[in-house]
């Protein structure tokens, strides 16, 4: 018997629509969250969950996003090297869509971050015309789950909880440095070059180069742009993907061929936690050293010698010394 009462199907949809989550993940989620649940699901490891909860956080429940995306299909673009934008733009939209989902289930438990956000896609249908799918038309499906976590020590706006890709570890070691995660970054270039793999001899193919390296500062352009808006000191946790293919430029029995780049990124912001200091810690005892402080003058600077030499030399003119200054306070003798 199902405990779950009926839902609107067409209202759960049209939230899907709007770029919302089904009514049956808000129920969900209210329960894990509410004041009489009773566990709390998770992808974190042991040691996550322990050095998460070290730095004042505390577990929730695991989240996740989806999008399934159909990208557009573009017109002909052969005959030119630049970024294919309709597939560029889509995969970002897939990616913001899913994440978006994340960050609505993070907020509706109440949450101040999500820990260890994993987001993996998958190929569902290729596109039917062109070289392989690159003129548009395939289906992709992106998802992120991660952890969702009550964190004090974290500076954000209410109701605006940070999503992060930091595993309970890292999260742990930030903070115990005055560090805070502030954002989860992303980014997607599909670049084509027209005719850079063909040519004759031995030697770098500098157009084909060139493009990777374009598509490549393409997406280190917008991330850095991301970065600054969200006030983050430095993108941490970088995980850069680039892959290439070359493919038939197939326009009229064209023989030369063409270069595909796909360049993703993902990382986390991170940035000085406001007003942190240092904490005291504890230092062992001082020990008074027995060595002397300075160089004899008779010590060439680049010879090495053993420590209980220098020991026993330090001794041996310390009874010297003394021999002498008694010696120069004895009393003359009467005669």
């Amino acid at each position: 018997m199902n405990d779950h009462r009926r839902i609107d199907m067409a209202a759960s949809l049209q939230r899907v629509l709007q770029g919302g989550i089904p009514t049956r993940a808000v129920e969900r989620l209210a329960e894990e969250a509410g004041p009489n649940r009773k566990l709390f699901t998770s992808d974190l490891s042991v040691s996550e969950f322990l050095l998460a909860r070290d730095a004042g956080c505390e577990p929730i429940a695991q989240l996740m996003g989806s999008s399934i995306y159909h990208i557009g299909q573009i017109p002909d673009y052969k005959g030119k090297t630049a970024e294919l934008m309709v597939i560029s733009d889509g995969h970002r939209e897939s990616r913001r869509l899913a994440l978006n989902r994340l960050w609505q289930e993070a907020t509706l438990v109440g949450a101040d971050a999500v820990v260890g956000a994993q987001l993996r896609e998958r190929l569902i249908t290729m596109g039917s015309r062109g070289k392989g799918g690159d003129d548009g038309g395939e289906v992709i499906e992106f998802t992120v789950v991660g952890t969702a976590v009550r964190a004090p020590g974290l500076t954000h706006p209410p109701g605006q909880p940070i999503v992060t890709d930091l595993s309970g570890q890292d999260l742990w070691a930030l903070m115990q440095d005055g560090w805070e995660p502030c954002g989860f970054f992303f980014d997607f270039c599909k670049y084509h070059g027209w005719h850079v793999t063909s040519g004759g001899g031995v030697g770098e193919l500098t157009d084909a180069s060139n493009c990777v390296e374009t598509a490549r500062r393409i997406v280190v352009e917008r991330i850095a742009e991301q970065a600054r808006r969200a006030q983050a000191e430095f993108v941490v946790g970088s995980e850069l993907k680039v892959e290439v293919s070359e493919v038939p430029c197939g326009f009229g029995g064209c023989q030369l061929d063409d270069l595909d780049v796909n360049v993703s990124w993902f990382g986390t912001g991170v940035r000085r936690i406001p007003g942190w200091r240092e904490p005291m810690r504890d230092l062992p005892p001082r020990v008074l050293s027995m060595m002397s402080v300075g160089r004899r003058r008779d010590t060439s600077v680049g010879k090495e010698e053993d420590d209980a030499s220098e020991v026993e030399r330090a001794g041996e003119e310390a009874e010297e010394y003394g021999l002498e200054l008694a010696e120069y306070n004895e009393p003359d003798d009467v005669g």
